[in-house]
């Protein structure tokens, strides 16, 4: 067989298809276009979507985002089948799972936080397929997760989770944050907390799942001089037409799912960016809030702390009582009392975005 002039790095990402995991693919693919020591195949929902380059090619796997059952199959069956034919130097799944794949180095990309949930009983009645889902992640994160060379996280406090859940060694877990926003991709904000207007104007850019407690972000807005814009339409599913009935007669616009684009413009164009979410594995509009200067109002959860702890503009709470105070000191034009948490120390190996993981991958 004749050997191949670059290695061949294969990132299965099947289940992108919205939200956060679509904006990490394509920051996965921005970097793969301008790393020249790689070939890329991406495995991909749809790969009409996307624009092949130079070293970069896309396949499409549109029936396995139709159910998990032909997702799994997808992974388990159809993937390694493909890596024996095409006899990759690096393997990487971007979501979560190990395919038992033939190639040289094996990575997977922990991003999905459902193993760490602690489901409600109100959780299960609004939204019951994700409460089972999540029980199920656990296994399927440990199922041949022994094959991984590395095992990767956005953020340390999940990457030691993940670790322990898949039983892997300190030196083979790996951090890779998100890349920050480019200049010309961040929409400009404005350097004051109110300039002109009759209210507070708050927004939470979150899909409607329910682990993203959006009915905090409306009992914290709910107060005279503050508004709230959530990025959901509220008839998405049960738990979006909850949050809706709990928003009936309060100050609180629904404008639905919106562009990565409009998302960002949305956060720049805020006074105040909350993220009240009881689950993530590092929280996208965050770091967008932090780039677009915008002032943080989050709870003291371990990916806010990580994140933002250093962040001068950022305000934490541990109750909502907590929170309402900040936000009413930001009403008012003061200055909020509140100590700020410290983010605990790490000892684990970080790589620089997708080009340091890339040239890990290649050894």
């Amino acid at each position: 067989m004749t050997r191949r002039p670059r290695p061949l790095i294969v990132v299965s990402a099947v289940a992108f298809v919205e939200g956060g995991p679509l904006t990490i693919l394509r920051e996965a693919v921005a970097a793969a276009r301008a790393f020249e020591d790689a070939d890329f195949l991406f495995l991909v929902a749809e790969a009409e979507a996307w624009e092949p380059g130079p070293n970069v090619r896309f396949a499409g796997f549109p029936h396995a985002r139709r159910s998990y059952a032909r997702r799994l199959v997808t992974e388990y069956l159809r993937f390694p089948a493909l890596s024996r034919e095409l006899r990759p130097d690096a393997w990487l799944s971007l979501h979560d799972t190990t395919p038992p794949v033939r190639a040289r180095r094996q990575a997977v990309y922990c991003q999905n936080p459902l193993p760490v949930w602690r489901p409600t009983l109100t959780d299960l009645r609004l939204h019951p397929f994700e409460v089972v889902r999540s029980k199920l992640y656990g296994p399927v994160y440990r199922l041949f997760s022994r094959r991984n060379d590395l095992v990767i996280a956005q953020l340390p406090w999940f990457a030691r989770h993940v670790g322990r859940l898949m039983r892997a060694p300190d030196d083979r877990l790996l951090v890779v944050a998100p890349r920050p926003i480019a200049p010309d991709e961040a929409a400009p904000g404005r350097s004051m907390i109110v300039e002109d207007r009759a209210s507070l104007e708050c927004v939470y850019p979150a899909l409607p799942r329910v682990f993203k407690n959006a009915e905090e972000a409306i009992e914290l807005c709910d107060q005279p001089g503050i508004a709230l814009t959530l990025t959901m339409a509220g008839d998405e599913n049960p738990y979006a037409r909850h949050v809706r009935s709990r928003a009936e007669g309060r100050r609180v616009r629904f404008v639905g799912r919106l562009s990565h684009p409009d998302t960002l413009a949305t956060i720049a164009d805020a006074d105040v960016v909350l993220m009240p979410s009881r689950l993530e594995t590092f929280g996208l509009p965050i770091r967008e809030a932090m780039e677009a200067d915008r002032v943080l109002v989050v709870p003291v959860r371990p990916w806010t702390v990580e994140i933002a702890s250093a962040y001068p503009r950022a305000y934490f709470y541990r109750t909502v009582e907590e929170g309402r105070t900040i936000l009413a000191s930001l009403a008012a034009g003061a200055q909020p009392d509140g100590k700020r948490p410290t983010a605990s120390v790490d000892d684990l190996a970080h790589a620089d975005g997708f080009p340091g993981l890339y040239r890990r991958l290649l050894g």
